[in-house]
């Protein structure tokens, strides 16, 4: 394990992509094994929640092993000055979105039983998307190019057409022009979430912005059967969630520059 820390050190391009990797096999894995063990059918939610738990659990103890649980911010919960914010972006993305897919703030949020699984299934993709691109990728580049102001927002920028190109897979379900927009509101909303960990040194306001967004979509859905995605619908959203991607960029303008043995300080002067 120390010779790949070492390797992750070196060569962090080259880490964050066997990570990409590792990802995909942790996470077919964990489903293959709950078919074949627990008698599931491919197609159902729970084979992939098993797999998603796999996946964090096993990149949970890449950084317990590197020592990056708390340089990478998973052991630090961040200031109020970070929630606060983060509170406020959830708010004003989560009506953007409403208005975006449905023309309305006044939208049926129910919950019911029957949408457990898929719940559970997308909020677990954001903590692990979390955890992985924000925690243990974001960290390797910035613990290796954050000593400049541009090292940080190439590590942001990596880790965002990282985290928009794993949305390619949406292919298996959907069109190719909404995939295409999927992805690219992907790579934007990567570059405020970059940002907000980098800054508070914590990549639980990133998780809980990106689970909160998700749980907030998929409820709505689930309760509109007649809800259908259309590129206009996801341009729109895009376009509405430009004033986060430019409060994305300020805030990589006030992350600290040390990230060899502990978080980025949030900023004085970020507010």
């Amino acid at each position: 394990m120390k010779k790949f820390k070492q390797f992750a050190n070196s060569y962090p391009l080259a880490f964050v992509f066997m990570m990409i990797v590792l990802l995909l096999l942790l996470m077919g894995g964990g489903a293959a094994a709950a078919v074949g063990l627990l008698g599931f059918a491919m197609t159902d939610v729970m084979p992939q929640i098993i797999g998603q738990l796999v996946a964090t659990l096993g990149f949970l103890l890449i950084l317990w092993h590197f020592d990056w649980l708390k340089p990478a911010g998973i052991l630090h919960l961040g200031s109020r000055r970070i929630w606060f914010i983060t509170l406020i972006l959830l708010i004003y993305t989560g009506l953007v979105l409403l208005y975006a897919f449905f023309g309305t703030l006044r939208v049926d949020l129910s919950l019911r039983p029957k949408m457990a699984p898929a719940l559970i299934h997308t909020t677990l993709a954001g903590v692990m998307e979390e955890i992985l691109l924000r925690g243990l990728v974001l960290y390797a580049l910035v613990s290796r190019w954050g000593h400049k102001r541009r090292g940080v927002v190439t590590a942001v920028l990596v880790s965002a057409l990282l985290f928009g190109a794993l949305h390619f897979f949406n292919l298996a379900t959907g069109e190719w022009n909404i995939t295409a927009l999927q992805v690219l509101e992907a790579f934007v909303s990567a570059i405020l979430y970059g940002g907000l960990v980098l800054v508070g040194g914590s990549v639980w306001p990133a998780v809980v912005l990106h689970s909160g967004i998700n749980l907030l979509a998929n409820i709505a859905a689930l309760n509109n059967p007649r809800f259908a995605m259309t590129a206009s619908i996801y341009w729109t959203f895009i376009l509405l969630e430009l004033p986060t991607v430019i409060y994305g960029g300020y805030l990589l303008a006030k992350v600290s520059l040390n990230f060899s043995d502990r978080p980025a300080r949030v900023a004085t002067t970020m507010l």
